[in-house]
């Protein structure tokens, strides 16, 4: 399996870096392939990217994902997303019990704040659109979040996971992905940090279109 991380959020992130409460630290994207044979004995590949909060210093933590009104939350692909029969479109409905049976559900695409699967999950998932998750997943007025007492919030290595995509290999991954995501915590003083905005974007797109571009991309996707 390789793996390896590369920093996301590009100039919509810089821009936001000034006013941006302590506690964020910007996105990381994790890409690895990773294939088996599932009880049937039909063979899989997939190349998964799994979408990280960096958090500034220890003690701070993530609670929600979100979309608003004025900042709606999309995360989509230009390709398509692999969704297992088995899965779900959260981390709330991937069952480790199945992963010795059904060994690719373990990198079914869904949402989550820290688990990557049911097991201990806290989460809370309200008004978000699952129904175009081939592609996209959006909202304007919803949420996936934990409470500040649940401890997947705090992600490990100042990592929290809020999301695996995974591709049939080579018809996606990182390059193909697009949107943008609202995020809020708290530090460890307990204060609360917020962010908006926080783009997605394909490596090096920025630097080809400039924010202009990839909002107008935005636009037609909404």
């Amino acid at each position: 399996m390789k793996t390896s991380m590369a920093i996301c959020g590009g100039l919509g992130s810089l821009i936001l870096a000034a006013s941006a409460s302590a506690g964020y630290a910007g996105l990381t994207a994790e890409t690895f392939n990773v294939s088996g044979t599932n009880i049937l004995g039909q063979s899989w590949d997939l190349d998964v990217v799994r979408l990280y909060v960096n958090l500034e210093n220890a003690g701070d933590r993530l609670d929600s994902v979100f979309g608003s009104a004025d900042n709606n939350l999309v995360i989509g692909t230009e390709a398509s997303f692999y969704q297992n029969a088995a899965g779900g479109d959260s981390s709330l409905q991937i069952n480790s019990a199945l992963f010795g049976v059904y060994n690719s559900v373990a990198f079914d695409t869904f949402v989550t704040i820290g688990n990557l699967s049911s097991t201990g999950d806290a989460l809370l998932v309200q008004a978000v659109d699952f129904s175009n998750f081939d592609y996209e997943v959006s909202t304007s007025n919803g949420t996936w979040t934990v409470t500040p007492d649940d401890a997947q919030g705090e992600g490990a290595g100042g990592l929290v996971l809020i999301g695996q995509f995974s591709f049939a290999a080579g018809t996606g991954g990182i390059d193909s992905m697009y949107g943008n995501v609202n995020l809020q915590g708290k530090n460890a003083d307990g204060s609360t940090w917020q962010v908006v905005d926080q783009w997605i974007p394909a490596p090096g797109a920025l630097a080809l279109l400039g924010l202009a571009g990839i909002a107008g991309r935005r636009r037609r996707r909404n």
